[in-house]
């Protein structure tokens, strides 16, 4: 048995803590002041929704060397009609080729494409949001690295009431860097934006799951986990069947488990019996995965998070339980659960 840092990059499948910085600490990394960032969110959270609703989807914004596409120009005003009000989008500027010369220009270091009227449609499905984690303050360029996760939802996290959390879907990190700016919008002129699966950033991406998730092996029982740094190594304990940790406040806690198939359950069996067991519980089972999950909210007052393996022999049970008043600092960490257990047996579920 062993843990250790993640060592490597994790691909989410369909993968978070707003500007209070809960978690911060590793090497160049600082906790997000809210008093210094805050202003940036709504910038961010409409970058987000342009770069997926480009036709190059998931768009990375360049730097004072690059040029905007058109096609990424195009979205960040069609998409601020939607959610760019606190930007300075306005309707005008659909036709006003000027006024959203005048705007970009204000935000962006990147040189200008050669603007034209933005056609409506209805590509703007949903709205994309970022969700700042951890902040890189020590750039030779003594620029700075906003480091987080992207999200569909139908509103900002920041304006979301707890219940609303689970309606989140994380699917993708992201890195914006800002240089400070008097004549740039709010004072921060945005010089590079790029996804975390970009080759370009795979170091501070690295540097950022270090910071953030510890990866947990259990060699005799099978099996592999991500779960939340702040979980840290004194508040692990270890059992014949796994491991269990819980915060001191008790606001927070997860274990991971090994349990005997004794019923030669399949997954989608064994999910829907504990799912109907459950009031008001949400089920789904990923084939891609090989998993299945079942989340609901206890009379106590926390949000659970339970993912399940299911082979021939075993049952393997991951769980992430929180109060609900934190989902806004916790809620991300479900996708990485689910997307990084890992059971050594072949599921047959």
């Amino acid at each position: 048995m062993k843990k250790r840092f993640a060592p490597k990059l994790i691909s989410l499948a369909l993968c978070a803590l707003l500007l209070t910085g809960l978690l911060g600490g590793a090497a160049g990394a600082s906790t997000v002041s809210t008093a210094d960032f805050e202003v940036l969110a709504p910038l961010m959270d409409l970058v987000c929704t342009a770069s997926m609703y480009s036709a190059n989807e998931l768009e990375s914004v360049p730097g004072a060397d690059g040029t905007l596409t058109v096609t990424f120009t195009d979205s960040f005003i069609l998409a601020g009609q939607q959610y760019g009000a606190q930007v300075g989008v306005t309707e005008a500027m659909l036709n006003d080729t000027n006024a959203q010369a005048a705007l970009l220009s204000q935000i962006f270091a990147a040189q200008l494409p050669q603007l034209e009227p933005v056609v409506v449609t209805d590509s703007v499905k949903r709205f994309v949001g970022f969700h700042p984690v951890t902040v890189n303050n020590a750039t030779e360029d003594g620029s700075i690295q906003i480091i987080g996760e992207l999200y569909f939802a139908d509103k900002p996290v920041r304006e979301m009431t707890d219940a609303e959390f689970a309606g989140a879907q994380w699917f993708e990190r992201g890195v914006f860097t800002f240089q400070s700016d008097a004549t740039a919008l709010n004072g921060f002129r945005l010089v590079g934006f790029s996804v975390g699966t970009d080759l370009s950033v795979e170091s501070i991406m690295q540097g950022y799951f270090e910071n953030i998730l510890v990866e947990y092996v259990n060699a005799n029982l099978g099996f592999t986990v991500l779960y939340p740094a702040v979980f840290t190594d004194d508040l692990l304990v270890e059992s014949a069947d796994g491991v269990t940790a819980e915060l001191p406040d008790g606001s927070a806690k997860f274990f991971v488990k090994r349990l005997d198939n004794e019923n030669s359950l399949s997954l989608s069996d064994y999910v829907s019996i504990i799912a109907n067991g459950i009031t008001g519980s949400v089920s789904s089972v990923n084939e891609e995965l090989g998993s299945g999950t079942v989340t609901y909210t206890t009379a106590e007052g926390y949000t659970v998070f339970d993912v399940f393996i299911v082979t021939d022999q075993h049952i393997y049970q991951a769980e992430l339980s929180y109060l609900t008043t934190q989902a806004e600092n916790y809620s991300m960490y479900n996708a990485y659960l689910e997307n990084s257990f890992v059971a050594d047996e072949v599921s047959v579920g």
